[in-house]
């Protein structure tokens, strides 16, 4: 919008010089909106959804743990070859279960529910049984990385970790740990205390 006195300015001067000023007017507002719709946007964190049945956790590093029929949903990071589940760093300010939350949302642009603990790595890195909705349930294939994804994320997949090799992760020993959560029959991750 004009302010008043660029208005009467305006009114003062020639056509031809009107229109210049109009011109430069235009180019300045369609510069600022190029330049704003190009800017990489983070979005905010959403909400960190723990199932109804559990408790929050003392914080700690964690990870979520995405079993989709049979396929685990895995990531790799630049200057990593290997997979690894989306997890986090201890966060003194929030609960294991929203670290592994906001892990995934930051790594994948995934909002899950975090459910029970499945196990605990010997660096302490606590990996919960997290489910995907809103149609996310079947994935079966890669995921395009966000834009804004944190850590460098270079590939979000599903796979079955039963068809891969210690040399495919990131820490060698996931593969047994990971593997044996996986072939749980118990754990269907429906959250079952």
């Amino acid at each position: 919008m004009l302010t008043r006195g660029l208005q009467q300015m305006m009114l003062l001067q020639s056509p031809s010089v009107r229109g210049f000023w109009h011109f430069r007017l235009v180019i300045v507002a369609l510069s600022s909106l190029l330049l704003s719709s190009c800017a990489k946007e983070q979005l905010a964190d959403p909400m960190c959804r723990i199932a109804p049945m559990f408790s929050p956790a003392p914080a700690a590093p964690a990870a979520c743990f995405i079993k989709l029929d049979t396929k685990l949903l895995v990531i790799k990071l630049q200057n990593d070859n290997g997979w690894q589940l989306p997890s986090g760093s201890m966060n003194m300010q929030q609960s294991a279960q929203c670290t592994a939350h906001q892990a995934v949302w930051q790594n994948t642009g995934l909002n899950v529910e975090v459910g029970q603990l499945l196990a605990t790595r010997p660096d302490n890195l606590h990996i919960y049984a997290c489910s995907l909705s809103n149609g996310f349930e079947n994935l079966a294939q890669a995921l395009p990385v966000p834009e804004w994804a944190e850590r460098r994320v270079v590939n979000i997949n599903v796979i079955n970790p039963n068809l891969t090799t210690s040399s495919q992760w990131s820490e060698k020993s996931d593969l047994i740990l990971l593997t044996e959560l996986f072939n749980n029959d118990e754990q269907d991750h429906d959250f079952a205390p």
